[in-house]
């Protein structure tokens, strides 16, 4: 039966009102935290330092070095964690994104899968190591990715700091250290808070004292130096995306740990003549056989020297 003008209109104007009805309905269950925080994050700078040792699946040199039959398939994986890390931060408002390759000679993430936006700092020597481009301007947050626990560790997947071949302990002030432990106070030193930290049960052990605020992903638990209990793939990447969003939200809400400030680094080496000839130079203080001390003003500068001595090599060419 045909319906007359007037009723058409009436019958329009019913639909749009209970359509606004539940438009109002549906906004009302979204949590109304949530939206602020999000809007909070929107055109955050994000800096990432992604190492290797932590990345899911990875557990032994095969997998770690260039020359390993597995070495490409963590190359993937690394990246995958990477580019979930990017994706939750993303969908929590992060806009731009500076990424330090941090294992070995830096050449590791593919880089012809990353964003368009995303900057990547790649390969070796750099003189603030695995933090390299933080200094070049503002970021809001930090995140460690594919972490490992520290040489002075009694558990974790391939626990070293900085260098295995070369190093059996580094300290900061007297206190031993591990990589993302100093590398949190290189963030600290410019202001900015480590938001995400990713890798092993030990790892993530580790780092809480240093940063406690940042969100934890445990991606596979430590049996032992070349054995672990890993996640599938798929779903550390999902944790670790969905950690990445939730770590955005805090941005406002945390500080960096400012604790150190004059810094005394010690460098305790496998074999005695490192030790010998670095303590000829200026600063640097022999306190063992195989170990030294080198005082300076700040956690920048302490790194510095670091990379120097891990980097140097009186046969350098070009």
């Amino acid at each position: 039966m045909p319906t007359s003008r007037r009723g058409m209109s009436l019958l329009l104007f019913a639909r749009r009102i209970a359509s606004g009805i539940l438009s109002l309905s549906a906004f009302a269950l979204v949590p109304w935290a949530d939206n602020v925080s999000i809007a909070a994050t929107q055109g955050r700078r994000i800096f990432i330092s992604v190492d290797m040792e932590g990345v899911d699946g990875a557990v032994t040199s095969n997998q770690l070095s260039m020359s390993g039959n597995d070495y490409q398939q963590t190359r993937q994986l690394m990246t995958d964690e990477l580019l979930a890390a990017i994706a939750g931060a993303r969908a929590a408002g992060a806009t731009d994104f500076v990424v330090a390759d941090a294992h070995g000679q830096g050449q590791n993430i593919l880089i012809d899968r990353l964003p368009n936006d995303v900057h990547l700092i790649r390969g070796t020597a750099r003189p603030l190591g695995m933090m390299e481009g933080i200094e070049e301007g503002h970021f809001d947050g930090v995140f460690f990715l594919g972490y490992h626990a520290g040489a002075s560790s009694l558990r974790g997947v391939r626990a070293h700091t900085f260098s295995s071949a070369r190093l059996s302990e580094v300290r900061l002030n007297g206190i031993p250290v591990s990589e993302g432990q100093v590398n949190a106070a290189i963030a600290a030193h410019f202001g900015v808070p480590v938001l995400l930290a990713s890798g092993d049960d030990a790892t993530i052990e580790e780092l809480r004292s240093a940063v406690p605020q940042a969100e934890m992903v445990e991606v596979k638990r430590s049996i032992s130096f070349h054995a672990a209990d890993n996640l599938a793939p798929a779903e550390a990447q999902r944790r670790i995306r969905d950690g990445a969003t939730r770590a955005m939200r805090q941005i406002g809400a945390t500080t960096p740990n400012r604790t150190v400030t004059a810094t005394s680094i010690e460098l305790t080496f496998h074999f005695y003549q490192p030790a010998e000839l670095l303590a000829w130079l200026p600063n640097v203080q022999r306190t063992g056989a195989r170990s030294i001390r080198y005082q300076s003003p700040d956690i920048v500068s302490a790194v510095r020297f670091l990379n120097f001595v891990l980097g140097y090599n009186v046969d350098l060419e070009p």
